[in-house]
């Protein structure tokens, strides 16, 4: 599991903010958890890029319905293949079929 799912698991909602994190709700961490956060803070922010990326990408193509795109992203972080798959699309290294 990663740092990423591991916090949100525990019931925080994590977004990027330049190259700090803002989680919600923060009066609710505990020490291990702001521990932990530190700890992982780099591999926390490269997955959330990687997201971003996505996000980017499916904006881009005029994919808007936030549901679907929180469906895509939900898909990624729960299977390497299908991550693969969107972050070939969104670097432009998709093979034509």
């Amino acid at each position: 599991m990663s740092a990423l799912s591991r916090i949100e698991k525990a019931g925080f909602s994590i977004v990027l903010a330049g190259d700090s994190l803002e989680i919600t709700p923060a009066s609710l961490l505990t020490q291990p958890q702001r521990e932990f956060l530190k700890s992982h803070k780099a591999e926390i922010i490269t997955e959330l890029s990687t997201y971003q990326k996505i996000i980017n990408w499916l904006a881009s193509i005029g994919e808007d319905d936030q549901e679907m795109i929180d469906e895509i992203i939900d898909r990624c972080k729960a299977d390497p293949e299908t991550l693969s798959y969107f972050l070939q699309r969104s670097n432009g290294t998709a093979k034509p079929h």
